[in-house]
């Protein structure tokens, strides 16, 4: 039977799709905003797509440059006067920006299954991985990789993650079973904090060897392994 399962196992293992992680990959960018309380998130004002470079977000090859986002201040320092004041902490009633930003910013890079082109996660084990190469990011500032998916039927509520907290340099593996069913299943990275003065460096995180793929579910295991049990049987009942 070990020459079964090693021949199942073998086809099982070549099943896996790779999943496309590099600059070319289709990449969204997503930003929730959030009233500032005290550098933390407090009460949520909305949530729309972003450009990935507005988040902020940057390719050198295929290594990812992740930095805390500067689009909101910025875009309000050169914009209307009248929304200086809601984007930094003016002190004069927005006539001119202040030292720091004043909304609370959860910035995501993000790939998700591309139904047009066949692209399926659910009902599969999803991995991500990859390594830190540079970290120099400000202690204010979370970063996080993750697996996800979503539950479209809870108003897009996370149904399930697998996360990994980046504060060096260093490896990260993860890994989630996606069940089948209304879900949105995700890879990517999260940056939590303030939306930052782009007149200060708040460091970044430049993370390499971008690697994902999707394979069939654990349970197929279970479902291999019965019916090896089952040829196993069978043959030496032929016996």
């Amino acid at each position: 039977m070990s020459m079964i399962c090693m021949l199942i196992f073998a086809n099982y293992t070549a099943n896996a799709v790779g999943i496309d992680v590099t600059s070319s990959a289709a990449w969204k960018g997503y930003m929730n905003v959030f009233e500032n309380n005290n550098g933390a998130p407090g009460t949520w004002l909305f949530g729309s797509d972003w450009g990935t470079a507005d988040l902020a977000s940057s390719w050198a090859g295929n290594t990812v440059s992740l930095t805390p986002n500067t689009n909101g201040y910025a875009d309000n320092v050169n914009g209307a006067v009248g929304d200086v004041a809601y984007w930094t902490n003016s002190q004069d009633g927005g006539t001119t920006p202040g030292l720091d930003g004043n909304k609370f910013m959860e910035a995501t890079l993000l790939r998700e299954a591309d139904g047009e082109n066949g692209e399926s996660w659910l009902g599969q084990t999803l991995k991500f991985s990859g390594t830190i190469t540079n970290f120099d990011l400000d202690g204010r500032y979370d970063l996080t990789a993750f697996v996800k998916y979503l539950d479209v039927d809870n108003g897009y509520a996370v149904g399930g993650i697998d996360s990994h907290s980046i504060t060096a340099t260093g490896d990260y593996a993860l890994s989630l079973d996606i069940p089948t069913g209304n879900f949105v299943a995700q890879i990517g990275f999260t940056m939590k904090g303030l939306n930052a003065n782009p007149a200060t460096d708040w460091g970044s995180a430049d993370i390499s060897s971008l690697d994902a793929e999707v394979i069939p579910e654990p349970s197929t295991y279970a479902l291999l392994a019965g019916f090896a049990a089952f040829l196993f049987v069978a043959i030496r009942r032929r016996k």
